[in-house]
């Protein structure tokens, strides 16, 4: 029992870590997803022009709006591919948090054990 516990031990500050890292990545990826939200807005807001400004004449406008859907496009496949990274890096990190979990019971377990031996040990 002693091995289970000693190795129990160990394993737990690596699990610990591995989980840690699942959660660096996903708060990257909230990271880069809140940007792109916050480009999509930049974009969205209107400018205020005057209904026959120079540049409503010019066609500005019209490059304008041109320019903003290309970007809006690129973006929205940006953003659909962080939220793809998103959903892949949930499912490590709750694969990462239940192994974690899982050897604290183990853990726990190998210390309740240990301890009954001694105490029946101890009663000898």
């Amino acid at each position: 029992m002693v091995s289970a516990l000693n190795a129990t031990k160990r394993l737990l500050p690596l699990l610990e870590m591995a989980f840690q890292t699942e959660q660096v990545k996903m708060s990257k990826i909230v990271q880069r997803i809140n940007q792109l939200n916050e480009k999509l807005q930049e974009i969205d807001r209107p400018v205020r022009a005057e209904p026959l400004s120079a540049a409503t004449r010019a066609g500005a406008d019209l490059r304008w709006d041109t320019w903003a859907q290309d970007r809006k496009t690129v973006i929205n496949q940006e953003l659909a591919l962080a939220m793809r990274d998103r959903e892949q890096i949930r499912g490590d990190m709750i694969a990462a948090l239940s192994k974690l979990e899982a050897a604290k019971k183990m853990h726990a377990n190998a210390v309740a054990q240990a301890r009954q031996t001694k105490a029946r040990r101890a009663s000898w």
